[in-house]
């Protein structure tokens, strides 16, 4: 079930499509992110993401659109693979979930400065450049620290890499290409 929401703790909600049993992780991520209030952003499960937990990214139908009318979605994989069960991701800690989310929405916040052009470009560049990826994450990580996020983003990494039965393969792929906790600890101290 979707909830519409209208309006709550003065954030314009009535542009973002929440699943419910979300919606306070959702909510919350996205208070620290007024300069997305006026963005339409539908938070979509998927059975399943290769390879991810969230990805970020504009709607095909308003991606040539101006820049402030682009829409966004966040997918959601609804199942994730632990390393002997498959776990649904609102049973993670909401603590995690809120990092998670202000990870994605730091994501949205690059994309929301780029033209159509310019996203093609970052999108090629980010399925075929290990690099370019690398600088990606790093600068979705570095602009959800700058609303303030830092904390959630090291309680979040921290629970993937120690805490979580997630494979072995997927916290190496966080390890590799995402900042790690004290990378993150550095970019709030810029």
């Amino acid at each position: 079930m979707i909830l519409l929401l209208a309006n709550a703790n003065a954030q314009n909600l009535s542009n973002k499509s929440i699943p419910q049993e979300l919606s306070e992780e959702i909510t919350q991520a996205l208070s620290f992110f007024p300069e997305l209030d006026d963005y339409s952003i539908d938070f979509v499960y998927k059975r399943k993401l290769k390879n991810c937990v969230m990805q970020a990214q504009p709607k095909i139908r308003t991606f040539f659109a101006k820049k402030e009318k682009r829409h966004y979605k966040v997918l959601i994989s609804k199942n994730l693979s632990m390393k002997d069960t498959t776990m649904i991701v609102n049973q993670l800690p909401k603590e995690i979930l809120v990092g998670w989310f202000a990870h994605e929405l730091g994501h949205i916040m690059d994309y929301k400065e780029r033209t159509a052009f310019n996203m093609i470009g970052f999108g090629f560049k980010y399925l075929t450049s290990t690099s370019f990826l690398k600088r990606s994450e790093r600068k979705a990580d570095a602009l959800a620290v700058k609303q303030g996020m830092g904390g959630h983003l090291i309680k979040t990494k921290k629970y993937v890499l120690f805490k979580s039965r997630f494979t072995k393969e997927y916290k190496a792929k966080i390890k590799d290409l995402y900042p790690s906790p004290e990378d993150i600890v550095a970019l709030a101290e810029e």
